[in-house]
């Protein structure tokens, strides 16, 4: 399974790139991955944290004001993804 990259579906390509940049791709791709594997509440809270992790990894990479702008697109993006995300995880059973 391959991701859609950052942002929801519905999204233009363009205004991911612009609000997202390629970036985070790489982190929204494997969400996205863990998203399709699916489980239940908590599997899902893990994929968010893991990605999460991810995007905080990816910001440190940046010096000065650059770093703080990524991470806070990265919390702002956290937030959507575990106020929002459950519409697109893939509720099963895991027992």
């Amino acid at each position: 399974m391959q991701g859609n990259g950052c942002g929801a579906e519905w999204m233009p390509r363009k205004v991911k790139a612009m609000l997202f940049d390629w970036f985070f791709e790489a982190s929204c791709n494997k969400h996205d991955e863990g998203y399709s594997e699916g489980g239940n509440e908590a599997r899902r809270k893990h994929c968010d944290k893991m990605f999460y992790a991810a995007m905080k990894r990816d910001s440190l990479k940046h010096r000065g004001a650059a770093r703080f702008v990524r991470l806070a697109q990265a919390a702002v993006y956290y937030a959507a993804v575990r106020g929002f995300g459950w519409m697109h995880f893939n509720y099963r059973d895991v027992s």
